[in-house]
């Protein structure tokens, strides 16, 4: 009977979060359709928690959800952090605002420090490529972006090392430009990978 209400609690207390989240989400798709923009994601990951990122940027609105790992914190750039260990979590998403805000010696720090200390991260490795892109150093940062992996996820890494072989050749390309096409690429192989695996999971039920 005790395992029993503790189920029966718990499956209330996650009612509740979801209920709570369902009105927070509607509230800000509202103020989006009345002239505010927000991006909203979630993160589910394997360690505990759920991340919740609310961006406000130039556009329409925006929402995200990331599961099985994929941690979410969108802005008007459509950035996004992969979870990793906690403490490169929080190094790469500070040193994304910092890229945000202009501040490119900062942001090249960070992301660097971060690889020192976590070799070959992918995160950083492709928010440390993009910052040498905005400092005028194409041909490293492009190089950068080009050995960048994400175990498991095969379809991101593909279109990561992909699209960047491609803008490297488009020397008109502003960096914010680069920046948006390269994080929508990196996006939609995340989507992609997500999906296939959703079909594999569901062809074994």
């Amino acid at each position: 009977m005790k395992q029993m209400h503790s189920a029966i609690s718990r499956s209330g207390t996650t009612f509740r979060a979801l209920k709570a989240f369902a009105a927070l989400l509607a509230a800000l798709l509202l103020a989006g359709c009345q002239g505010s923009s927000f991006g909203v994601g979630v993160g589910m990951g394997g360690g505990s928690g759920t991340r919740v990122g609310v961006g406000v940027g130039a556009g329409t609105t925006s929402v995200g959800v990331g599961a099985g790992g994929f941690g979410v914190s969108l802005n008007s750039y459509g950035d996004f952090l992969n979870n990793g260990p906690n403490e490169a979590y929080l190094n790469n998403k500070a040193g994304i605002k910092q890229l945000n805000d202009g501040n490119f010696d900062a942001a090249r720090k960070i992301f660097t420090d971060t690889l020192e200390k976590y070799p070959d991260l992918p995160d950083s490795t492709y928010y440390l490529g993009l910052t040498l892109i905005y400092q005028g150093e194409r041909e490293a940062g492009f190089g950068l972006l080009k050995t960048y992996r994400e175990p498991l996820y095969y379809r991101a890494t593909s279109a990561v090392q992909r699209m960047a072989a491609y803008l490297e050749k488009k020397p008109e390309l502003t960096a914010e430009k680069i920046h948006k096409t390269m994080n929508k690429e990196r996006r939609e192989g995340f989507d992609w990978d997500r999906r296939e695996r959703l079909e594999r999971n569901r062809d074994t039920w």
